[in-house]
């Protein structure tokens, strides 16, 4: 199974968690990277949408890579859904392209994954937060798989970010998690 991980993150280079996790992608076999910032810069114009729906095309599995910024995804990454998943491409009567594909979403929060919750500080679960992305990928005809978390980040030391990566690795290797 081909897969490819779309990772946005505008402070990677000071980031643990997406960068440990994106580096063990880079590694397996059959999983292609994009990383958006470094791909595009903050420039939502450049990006390219002819090689991204290519890409997207040759793939089986889609992960969407991000930290929660704001109850949301990344700037980048909401312009790359805008401007890659077009009318006549991802949805609408001829737009079958991500039909049956597979949808991940691997997401870092700073705050533990308990505080998503309606006794948390959130007051939401990561399923409500994250239910835009579930309709997208239901829209386009994928089939929306499953959440992937790494909460709590800021106490992350270095075991539980090897820990989280094993975890990463088994999904990308289709092994249970």
């Amino acid at each position: 199974m081909k897969s490819v991980v779309i990772m946005s993150h505008p402070y990677y280079k000071n980031s643990r968690i997406n960068k440990a996790l994106f580096e063990v992608a880079k590694g397996i076999n059959n999983v292609e990277t994009r990383h958006l910032e470094e791909l595009y810069g903050h420039d939502t114009s450049k990006i390219d949408v002819g090689v991204e729906q290519k890409i997207l095309e040759s793939a089986d599995r889609i992960v969407f890579q991000f930290p929660m910024f704001w109850l949301n995804v990344p700037a980048m990454l909401k312009a790359y859904i805008d401007e890659v998943f077009t009318y006549g491409w991802a949805y609408g009567s001829t737009g079958d392209k991500l039909k049956n594909k597979d949808f991940y979403v691997a997401v870092s929060l700073g705050s533990s994954e308990s505080e998503y919750s309606k006794e948390g500080k959130i007051k939401f679960s990561l399923d409500e937060i994250l239910l835009p992305l579930k309709i997208t990928a239901g829209y386009c005809g994928m089939n929306f798989k499953d959440i992937f978390v790494s909460g709590g980040v800021y106490r992350m030391n270095d075991d539980d970010i090897a820990n989280c990566s094993q975890r990463y690795i088994e999904l990308l290797k289709d092994k249970q998690i």
